[in-house]
């Protein structure tokens, strides 16, 4: 069993292979409409490392950001472990083919 924030590689599906943290708590609230999104909904994320609300909602503006959030903890407060950064793309915390 993984521990919240672990760094591991995504084992099948369409992000095979890339890496990310384990932990996400993933929820949604309605709001009002809007010109983004017509229903109200915003997906949204809680890190696993430091608590932050990040919005995980692919049909918004910005898209999912829990990939960046994540990218940016591998590279300021908590790295890839070097048995799983590979290349220095992972090292650096930047999703394959990015």
């Amino acid at each position: 069993m993984m521990t919240d924030g672990e760094w591991f590689r995504i084992p099948g599906g369409p992000d095979e292979g890339r890496l990310h943290m384990a932990g996400w708590k993933l929820s949604a609230i309605k709001g009002e409409p809007t010109d983004f999104r017509s229903d109200g909904w915003l997906s949204y994320g809680i890190c696993p490392v430091c608590s932050a609300m990040v919005q995980a909602d692919e049909k918004r503006v910005y898209g999912d950001m829990t990939w960046d959030h994540e990218q940016w903890h591998a590279r300021t407060d908590h790295p890839i472990p070097a048995e799983l950064a590979a290349t220095p793309q992972d090292q650096a915390g930047v999703p394959p083919g990015a």
